[in-house]
C-alpha cells in the first residue's frame, strides 16, 4: 500500500497544471457572466474541482478554509472565449506546397503549438473545422486526458465532399498535375470522405458518412459548394445534403456547411444545418429572401470579422481607392475575365463580406466568432510576415473587437464569443457562461471590456477546467519561429 500511494502521488505531481483539481475563489471582481445582462460587481466566485460551486455578492459567500484566494478587486471576470472555426494543422494548398512537404511529419507538435497559443490568449475552447483528422484527434484526446495543457478541442477533419488541399474542389488542381506525395496527402486529409461522395446516391452516401464519423470527429462540416467563389459550384443535391445532416443529427452532432453562393447556401439551410461557416462570404450580397430564411431557420452565423475590420479594412480601403483611380485611365474591360480581374483588384470579395456581415448583424442573426485562424506557410517560405489577424489567439481577440466595429455592443460581442460559441460546440450546459455548476473556463481582465472592447487584451489570468494556466510558459514548442524570408539550409 505505501508503494501504491507513492506511485499515485508521483502521477498526480506529473499531471499538467490545467487538470489537477483544487479549490479556488476569485474575490472582489466584477463578473460578466456571458448572458448579456448587468454585470455583478464585487462578487465572489468559488471553484471546486473543474466547476463553479458558488457565485454571488462577496458579502453573501463565505470562502471555506484552505481555499486559494485570488484577489479580483478592480478586475473583470468573464467566460473563456470560444473560437468556432480554426485550422490548427498544416494541410497546404496550391500556394503552400512546400510547408506541408517539409512539416507534415511534425503535425502533432505544430497543432500543440497552435492550440496553446489560443489558450494563451484566453480562448479555452476551439472548433477545428478543417484539417488533418488523425493528428488533430490525437492532440484533442491528450488534452482531454490531462496529458497536455491546451484548450478544449472539437475537430471535424475533412470537409465532406472535398478531395483534399491539392484537389479540384479545394484548389482547382488537376490530379494529373500532382506529385505522388500530393495525391497521398489528399487521401490522408480526405479519409475516404472526398469528392467521391458527390457521386453517391443516398444510401451509399449515408454509409460513407457514417464510416467517416466512426473515425472519431466531433462534428460535420460539408461542402455545400466548392471552396472558391469563381466558379462557385454546388456539390450535393438537396436530398444528399439532407442525408448528411440527418447522419450528424443521429449522433447529436452539429452539422455545418461551407457554401459560397446564395443558392448553395439556401440549399444547405433548407437541409437543416445548425451552423453556417462564414455566412458573409458569398459571391454577392444577400437578397432579402435569403436573409429572412437564415433568420427564420435560426442557424448560427459563424463569422470572421477579423478579416474585414481594423487595420486590414483600412488597408483595403486604400488599395481599393488606388485601384479605382488606376482603372479610370483604362479602356473598358474586353472580357468577363478582365472585368472580374478589375473587381478583384478593387477588393470586391472583401467588400461583399463586410456588407453581408453588417446586414446579418443588423438583422439579429446569432453570431459566433469563427476566425479561420490557420497555420499557413512556414516562416522560411513567406516573403512577408503573416498578418496577426489570423494568427492563433490574437486573431480571435481581433475578431471580438471587430464585432463592435460592425455595430454590436460590447456586451453582445462578448456573448458572441462565449455563450454563442458554446452553442456552436453544443456544450452550453457546461461552458459559455459563468453559472453555478458549469465548468470554470474563465478569463480575468485588468480593465472593463464593456467600456472598451480592446480591454480583452489586458488579461490578468486564464483558467481552464478550474485551474489557472501558466500562460507565460505557453506554447511549449516554437517550431514556426524562423523569420519570414529566411534562407533555407544548403
Amino acid at each position: 500500500m505505501p508503494i501504491k500511494r507513492a506511485v499515485l502521488t508521483l502521477v498526480a505531481l506529473l499531471l499538467p497544471l490545467a487538470v489537477r483539481a483544487e479549490s479556488l475563489a476569485i474575490v472582489g471582481a466584477t463578473v460578466i457572466d456571458g448572458n448579456g445582462g448587468k454585470p455583478l460587481r464585487n462578487a465572489t466566485l468559488l471553484v471546486e474541482g473543474e466547476r463553479i460551486a458558488a457565485l454571488g455578492n462577496k458579502a453573501d459567500i463565505e470562502v471555506p478554509p484552505g481555499v486559494r484566494v485570488i484577489d479580483g478587486s478592480g478586475k473583470y471576470l468573464l467566460p473563456g472565449f470560444v473560437d468556432s472555426n480554426v485550422h490548427a494543422s498544416v494541410y497546404g494548398n496550391s500556394r503552400r506546397r512546400e510547408t506541408v512537404t517539409k512539416y507534415h511529419h511534425r503535425s502533432e507538435e505544430l497543432i500543440e503549438e497552435f492550440v496553446q497559443l489560443q489558450l494563451k490568449h484566453g480562448v479555452t475552447t476551439i472548433r477545428d473545422s478543417y484539417g488533418a483528422l488523425i493528428p488533430l484527434m490525437a492532440v484533442r484526446d491528450r488534452i482531454a486526458a490531462g496529458e497536455l495543457t491546451g484548450p478544449r478541442m472539437l475537430v471535424a477533419g475533412n470537409i465532406l465532399g472535398w478531395g483534399g488541399p491539392f484537389s479540384m474542389t479545394f484548389s482547382l488542381m488537376q490530379e494529373s498535375e500532382l506529385t505522388l506525395f500530393q495525391q497521398q496527402w489528399n487521401d490522408y486529409i480526405a479519409q475516404d470522405s472526398g469528392e467521391e461522395l458527390m457521386d453517391m446516391e443516398p444510401e451509399q452516401l449515408r454509409q460513407a458518412v457514417n464510416a467517416y464519423l466512426d473515425k472519431g470527429p466531433d462534428f460535420i462540416k460539408y461542402g455545400g459548394t466548392s471552396h472558391f467563389n469563381v466558379p462557385s459550384l454546388i456539390g450535393f443535391s438537396p436530398r444528399a445534403q439532407k442525408v448528411i445532416v440527418d447522419a450528424g443529427h443521429a449522433r447529436n452532432m452539429v452539422v455545418e456547411t461551407h457554401s459560397t453562393s446564395p443558392e448553395g447556401l439556401r440549399l444547405s439551410v433548407e437541409a437543416g444545418i445548425d451552423l453556417i461557416q462564414h455566412p458573409e462570404m458569398l459571391t454577392r450580397n444577400y437578397s432579402g429572401e435569403l436573409l429572412q430564411l437564415v433568420i427564420d431557420r435560426g442557424a448560427l452565423c459563424a463569422m470572421r470579422p477579423n478579416v474585414y475590420t481594423g487595420p486590414v479594412w483600412q488597408d483595403h480601403l486604400a488599395r481599393r481607392q488606388a485601384a479605382i483611380e488606376a482603372q479610370a485611365e483604362l479602356p473598358p474591360p474586353r472580357t468577363s475575365a478582365e472585368r472580374r480581374q478589375r473587381e478583384a483588384q478593387q477588393g470586391r470579395w472583401l467588400q461583399i463580406q463586410r456588407d453581408n456581415a453588417l446586414r446579418l448583424i443588423e438583422a439579429g442573426c446569432p453570431v459566433t466568432i469563427a476566425t479561420d485562424n490557420y497555420q499557413g506557410s512556414a516562416p522560411e517560405f513567406r516573403k512577408e510576415p503573416k498578418n496577426p489577424n489570423q494568427e492563433p489567439g490574437i486573431g480571435s481577440l481581433i475578431a471580438i473587437e471587430g464585432l463592435v466595429e460592425l455595430g454590436m455592443s460590447e456586451s453582445r460581442a462578448l456573448v458572441a464569443a462565449t455563450r454563442n460559441g458554446a452553442r456552436a460546440a453544443r456544450m452550453l450546459e457546461d461552458i459559455g457562461t459563468l453559472e453555478v455548476g458549469k465548468i470554470a473556463d474563465m478569463v480575468l481582465l485588468e480593465a472593463d471590456p464593456l467600456r472598451d472592447i480592446r480591454n480583452i487584451r489586458r488579461q490578468s489570468a486564464v483558467f481552464a477546467r478550474g485551474r489557472q494556466i501558466d500562460t507565460a510558459s505557453l506554447p511549449r514548442q516554437a517550431i514556426f519561429s524562423a523569420p519570414a524570408g529566411q534562407l533555407m539550409d544548403h
